[in-house]
This record gives C-alpha cells, structure tokens and sequence, in this order.
C-alpha cells in the first residue's frame, strides 16, 4: 500500500505580483503534477517547487497552476521539469473520501511550517525543515463548512505572535491509511495550536467547473471516492481462502478490531480568572483510569513554569479524568500560558491548550477580631483541610495573611493564595511553636491557632 512519501513533499516558493517571496506546501500527486492550496499560487508571478532540499537527491523546477478554485481553496500545478531524473517512475497517489462516523481516522501531513525555520550550522542563511505532522480527523467536526478538522501534535514554540506558527504548512497532503483525503488550508489561532483545516477531498468535484474536474480526474480524483478506512475494515481485502482469511473476516464485521483502540485523550480547561480567589478546572477524559499523569505548563515567556512536587500530576479517576486545576494568583504573569497533560500509563499526551490570565486584583489582609477569632477578611473557614499545592487559593490566603500578621516570612511571592513551601515552612514553624505535630497541613487545630495566637510583642 503507497501512502505518504517524504520525496515527493514539495516546498512551493511564489513571488508575488506586488512583490514579495512566500512559502507553503505541496504534493507531487503524479509525475509533473503537484497539488497545494489555492491561496498559496493566488496572484503568483512566479512559482518554483523544490523537493528533497539539502539532501543528495534535491530538484527544483518551475511550476504553472493548471486550475485552481478558492471555494475549495485548492490548486493543481503543472511542472517544467516532470521529474528528478530519467528513468524515475512516479506512481500516482490514491484520493479516497472520509465517512461521516463518531470514530477518528488517523491522519498525516508533510509540510514546511513557520516553526520549523532554523539557522544552518554556519548561521549565513536559514531554512525551513520538513514537517511530520501525525494525529487524527474529527470525521463530525465542521460539517456546515464542509471541511475536515485535523488535530495534531502542537508547536513547541510560536516564534511570530503576529503570524501563525503553522504559516507554510497550507498546501500540505492530507493522508489516511493511504489515501489523500484533503490539503490543508487554514490554522485558525482560536482554536488553538494543534487544529488544522482541511479541505476535503471528496467535495473538491462539487464545486469545479468543468475544466477543474477534467484537471482533476487528471490528478486522480474520481466522483466516488472510496473510504479511507484502516486495511482491516476493507472486506475487498478480506476474501481468499482458509481459516485464518475467515476470523479475520469476522473480526473486521463484527468490529472487535476497535476494542484494541485507545479512546482519544480530551482535555478542555473551564472557568476564567479575574480576579484573585478564583480557580480553573478542567473536562478531560480518555486518560488510563488508575494509572499516572503528569502536567506541564508554560508561562508566556515560553519558559516551564515551576510546578512544585505535588503540581507535576496525580492519579486518574476511574471515570478517566484527570483533577488539573489553576488557582487564580495576583502575582502571576499576565499573558496567554499553555498547559498540556502526559498519560504515563500509555505515554500518549495532549496538545497544548492555553488559557489567559489578565491582571487580576491582589489580596489584601483586613484583619478584624468577632467573638475572640481573627479575621484577614478574604475566608471565614476554621476547619479547611491545606497542604502543599492547596488550589483552594482563598482560604490559603487567608491562611497567608494570619501567618504574616504573627510575624512569619512567606518569601518574595507574599499573600499570593499558592500554598508553596515559604507559606509550609511557615506552617511547620506555627504548629512546632503551638505545640501541634508540625506536618506543614492546616486542620481545624492550626486554624486555631491561627485566629486566636497574638504575634510576638504585641
């Protein structure tokens, strides 16, 4: 079975009419012919494809759009120069369609995206690198739009805010258990860094006009397309003879192969911060109920941002959740972080999701005295169970200003509602001085002493 080969992805280089040189991605679909998106060619006073760049095997040849359509957003190139060499065979690539089915369908896609731009070892030039991008179509996404959603794997880093990371990687084959089922064609930056758009190659016929369906028919496309669906639910591939041949034909019917599947990982994070006190959460599933996980999150300078031992994970639910959750901080950076979950029972993991963190109001103490108890005027609790990596940023405030007030250092980050280790070091040191096992949790006992111990000298 033929499917995605690195020498035939294309980098499609067009200098514009007004002046310009831009990038995207293409396809060699068949010897002299390559497929990429139409906003890529759009008023192009000169295409060159390269394939193969750097390395031993490197061709480049000018390009002519044999038709293009912006409805689809696709385009077919002719080439100057058909192909690397004499004597080269270069095997048409198959099109196949997606069914409309509540299961994802494992996709890849070899483009030359912004984010892949480095600097050669002598730093006089730079360059793009190919792109494998691997995950998996939502097959119900986008239905209105008629185009496929393609979720992958995120960018490691944006290098331009004002320009996606994914800039380049239009024009790039869209593949599924061999069979190309569309072109990228768009990142849009609210739904985040690991979905792509996809035109969908099945529709492309529908909107052509008749010159556009001879191209392509020329290409390979044909009005029915057949399903790109994994070889073991194909029956034309299960017929023969003999024992074997049979349960694998009954495997694939009854559809026991899908049990083998590991369900996607989902992870959506909820609520916002604007203010100190409030705290996100998360709808997640898929995850390995039981097993481990740990969580990662980048501040929005790009740097990790540090978690403390009890923030890098926990135990997933039996329902398949994970319990990822942010206090809302005054003394946070303002500006958009990323969090992403790792699976360590399957090693999987998801893409990056960011949620914003705007300037929010900071605590402030208002101490005030009713019936013999303290009070900084942000938590009214005397039983709430704290210890390191409390997300309960209230009463961890509250916590924070009685401890302030009897006069113990809470370090550079202050009232802050993050129950780090200044404010558990300061626990330990209340409870050693209280007469309570100084295991650095806040219970009823420390709340106690906490609202009713007056500071030193005063």
């Amino acid at each position: 079975m033929t499917g995605l080969r690195a020498d035939r992805a294309a980098e499609v280089i067009v200098c514009r009419t007004a002046g310009g040189e831009e990038r995207g991605s293409g396809y060699l679909v068949r010897d002299g012919m390559v497929l990429t998106a139409e906003h890529v060619v759009r008023r192009a006073a000169d295409i060159q494809v390269r394939f193969e760049a750097d390395r031993a095997t490197e061709w480049t040849t000018r390009a002519h759009v044999l038709w293009s359509d912006a409805r689809c957003d696709v385009a077919l190139l002719t080439l100057e120069r058909s192909s690397a060499g004499p004597g080269r065979r270069v095997r048409p690539a198959r099109f196949g369609a997606v069914r409309e089915t509540d299961t994802d369908l494992r996709s890849s896609a070899l483009g030359f995206p912004l984010f892949k731009l480095r600097d050669d070892p002598g730093g006089a030039t730079r360059y793009r690198d190919s792109c494998h991008a691997r995950g998996k179509i939502a097959p119900l996404a986008d239905r209105r739009e008629r185009t496929l959603e393609l979720r992958v794997q995120e960018p490691e880093r944006d290098p331009d805010s004002r320009r996606s990371p994914w800039e380049g990687m239009s024009g790039a084959a869209v593949w599924a258990h061999g069979r190309i089922v569309g072109v990228v064609t768009m990142h849009r930056r609210e739904e985040g860094f690991g979905t792509l758009t996809v035109s969908r190659a099945d529709g492309w016929l529908r909107t052509a006009d008749e010159a556009g369906r001879q191209a392509l028919r020329r290409a390979g496309v044909v009005a029915a397309l057949r399903p790109a669906v994994p070889w073991w639910r194909n029956g034309r591939l299960l017929l023969g003879t003999g024992a074997g041949t049979l349960a694998l034909a009954l495997a694939a019917g009854l559809g026991w192969a899908r049990l083998t599947e590991q369900p996607p990982l989902r992870f959506q994070i909820v609520g916002t911060c604007s203010h100190a006190g409030q705290k996100l959460g998360n709808e997640s599933a898929g995850f390995r109920p039981g097993g481990r996980y740990t969580n990662e999150i980048l501040a929005p300078n790009g740097q990790a941002f540090p978690l403390g031992a009890s923030g890098e994970g926990g135990t997933v639910a039996k329902d398949g959740s994970v319990h990822w959750s942010w206090p809302c901080a005054s003394t946070d950076a303002t500006g958009t972080y990323r969090a992403r979950i790792t699976d360590e029972a399957t090693h999987r993991r998801t893409g990056w999701v960011p949620f914003e963190l705007g300037p929010l109001t900071p605590y402030t103490c208002a101490f005030r005295q009713e019936n013999g108890l303290w009070y900084a005027g942000i938590s009214r609790t005397t039983t709430a169970l704290l210890t390191s990596g409390a997300d309960d940023a209230d009463d961890v405030a509250e916590a924070q200003c009685l401890l302030q007030r009897l006069g113990f250092p809470l370090g550079a980050r202050d009232i802050d509602g993050r129950y780090g280790s200044f404010t558990q070091d300061a626990v330990r040191s209340l409870q050693t001085q209280g007469g309570i096992t100084p295991d650095g949790t806040i219970g009823p006992s420390t709340w106690q002493v906490l609202r009713t111990r007056t500071p030193a000298g005063g």
